[in-house]
This record gives structure tokens, C-alpha cells and sequence, in this order.
């Protein structure tokens, strides 16, 4: 389904979504009381939680892992699901497009990778903090809602844009109007396209990895995208585009964001999800 053509830039959403770690305590706070257990002294936490979510059939710990790790990643990775489930504008479940997810304790070539359309691989020797994996985990589910999550319907193709080769993008996708916006084709970035028209130095590198970094903005450092969109008319399409999947919800604003295009309203990170980690 397209987003829509409102200007989100100029809508006071309500903010009841922001702020994951207050809810994550309100919500392991009320877990407590439902269950007699808490979520750093008894295995039964995780237990528990897998017992009323349905992500945790897709995630799978490789590697030395106790109960409460487990249960702190898969908190993480559902809140992400939950949030496109409860706002998205398509009629499906994150956790039926999710077909796995790999989550590693050892090392790997890199932090994270996605295998096919719908899988993922997390490699945690690379990652720092809870608050890093939660942003690697959205710039990788977004992945998923580019690639597998956004409807289309026809049968035929576009051409200018592939996966690994493949033409596999039908002309009615709506992530190719996304990708349109800086560039002219998979490989070939508009001539007019400037690093401030990108959510990041990495979302240059192709339209796919734009997308997910502008969706890990979007969700999570909503006040930077925001502020950066209201003097960029290309941050603006591209902030609206993913807005209008999600009726101008996001899970987080970061106002402290702000303070680092205080000065240079053009800065723009080198990868969002070490933003302000």
C-alpha cells in the first residue's frame, strides 16, 4: 500500500509511543506482577514472555546464552514488531513475514547481515549495548519491510532496480518511488543528489541500505529526521514516505539528537544506529 501524500512534518503526533526503555520497565514491572517472577533473578521471565509473543519461534541463540540475555534481546526485537504490527499500514503481521532470526555470541565478519528477504543475522561480538542492538535491529527488520512487509501487486517489473541482479521488483512497489528520490537507478545516484539528502554516510551506498537507515531514523531518532526534513526537501519526501506507513508513529523522538545539528542543520551521521550510542 503507498503511504500517503499528508505532510507529516506539520502534524503534532501524539508521542504515547516514545520512549521504549520507560515502557520496557512498565511492562516487565507489570510481567511481575502477573507471574511472582522478575526479569534478573528467574528463567521463568523468559518463559513467560515466549509465552505471549509469537517472535520467539523466529529467533534462535547460538552460543552461550542465559535467560535473561535471551529475554532482553527478544523484549528488543518484539518491541520493534509490535510497533509496525500495532501502526503499519498493511494488513499483516511482522512475526508471519519474519522467517528467522539468528542471534550469535561468537564473532562474525560483521554486526549483523540480512540473508534473503526475510531472515537476519545478528553477530552480538560486535555490539556494545542493548540500546545498539535495538537500533541494528530496526535498521535490519527494516530491511524486511522494504524488501517483504510493503505490498505490491503487479506482476510486472522494473528493471532499474534488483536484487543481487535479479529484477525481481515489480513497477507498483512502493519502496521504488523511496528509492526514487535520490537516485535514478540501483547503482546510478541522481546528479543532483548531495550527502545532506541522505539519513546517513552508509544509506548512500544503495537505495536498500537508505531506506533501512531512514527507517532506523524515523523510529528511533525521530526529532533529528524531523528537524533535518523541515529544511531538505528530499529528507522531507523521504521522512513523509516512511510516516505514512506508520500513520506518524515512531517509538522514539532523542531530542538530545538536536544538539548535534545545532550548528550545521547539513550534518548527517555516519551510521544511525551509532548515532548517539
Amino acid at each position: 500500500m503507498l503511504p500517503t501524500p499528508t505532510d507529516y512534518i506539520e502534524i503534532d503526533t501524539p508521542e504515547d509511543m516514545q520512549d521504549l526503555e520507560r515502557i520496557s520497565i512498565e511492562e516487565d514491572n507489570n510481567l511481575q506482577i502477573e507471574t511472582g517472577h522478575w526479569v534478573a533473578g528467574n528463567g521463568k521471565m523468559f518463559e513467560n514472555l515466549c509465552n505471549r509473543i509469537t517472535i520467539c519461534e523466529k529467533i534462535y541463540f547460538n552460543g552461550s546464552f542465559i535467560d535473561t540475555e535471551k529475554y532482553n534481546y527478544t523484549r528488543i526485537v518484539d518491541r520493534i514488531v509490535q510497533f509496525i504490527n500495532d501502526n503499519g499500514n498493511e494488513d499483516k503481521k511482522m512475526e508471519e513475514v519474519i522467517s528467522k532470526i539468528d542471534i550469535n555470541k561468537g564473532n562474525g565478519e560483521r554486526r549483523w547481515s540480512v540473508q534473503g528477504r526475510d531472515s537476519i543475522v545478528f553477530n552480538l561480538w560486535f555490539v556494545q549495548s542493548k540500546k545498539e542492538f535495538l537500533e541494528l535491529s530496526t535498521h535490519e527488520i527494516g530491511h524486511i519491510v522494504d524488501l517483504w512487509y510493503i505490498q505490491w501487486f503487479s506482476f510486472k517489473k522494473d528493471k532499474n532496480f534488483t536484487e543481487f541482479g535479479k529484477v525481481v521488483f515489480a513497477i507498483d512497489d512502493p519502496s521504488l518511488s523511496f528509492y526514487k528520490f535520490s537516485r535514478d537507478k540501483e547503482k546510478i545516484r541522481k546528479a543532483v543528489a548531495k550527502k545532506k539528502d541522505f539519513c546517513s554516510g552508509y544509506g548512500m551506498s544503495d537505495p536498500f541500505e537508505d531506506l533501512a537507515e531512514c527507517f532506523n531514523l524515523y523510529t528511533n531518532h525521530n526529532s533529528f529526521f524531523r528537524q533535518v526534513a523541515k529544511s531538505n526537501t528530499v529528507m522531507k519526501k523521504k521522512y513523509n514516505f516512511i510516516a505514512g506507513i506508520f500513520d506518524g508513529k515512531y517509538i522514539t523522538s532523542n531530542s538530545q539528537d538536536l544538539t548535534l545539528i545545532k550548528t550545521n542543520s547539513t550534518r548527517r551521521p555516519r551510521d544511525t544506529t551509532k548515532l548517539s550510542n
